[in-house]
C-alpha cells in the first residue's frame, strides 16, 4: 500500500549535475562506455606462473630446514636470505633460492 506524507521537495536536476555524475563512472575518455566499477587487473602474476612452469619442467624438489643462505658478490657485498625457499634438481644441477634478502657488506658479516 502507499501513503502520501505531503509534498516532497525534489531538487531540480540540471545538465551540469548529470555530466558530473557521468564523468565519475566513465573509465576512459569521451565516448567510452560508462561502467559502475572500474576493473582492476592483477599485475605480475603471469611472470610468476611462467617461472613456476619452467621449474616444474626442470623437476626441482624442495629442500627443507634451511635457515639461511649467503651469496657473496664480487663487489664485497653479500645477499643474506633468512629462511629461504630452496629447490634443487640433481639431474640438471640446478638450485633455486627464493625469498626476501638483505644486502650486507662482508665486513658486517665478520
Amino acid at each position: 500500500f502507499c501513503t502520501l506524507l505531503g509534498p516532497v521537495n525534489m531538487p531540480t536536476i540540471t545538465k551540469e549535475m548529470l555530466e558530473k555524475r557521468a564523468s565519475q563512472v566513465r573509465t576512459g575518455g569521451k565516448g567510452t562506455v560508462r561502467r559502475t566499477v572500474k576493473a582492476v587487473h592483477k599485475a605480475g602474476s603471469g611472470e610468476d606462473k611462467k617461472v613456476q612452469g619452467t621449474l616444474k619442467k626442470l623437476g626441482v624438489t624442495p629442500i627443507a630446514d634451511i635457515s639461511e643462505a649467503l651469496f657473496m658478490k664480487a663487489d664485497g657485498s653479500a645477499m643474506v636470505f633468512k629462511n629461504p625457499k630452496v629447490q634443487a634438481s640433481m639431474q640438471s644441477q640446478c638450485f633455486v633460492v627464493s625469498g626476501n634478502y638483505d644486502t650486507k657488506s662482508i665486513q658486517e658479516m665478520l
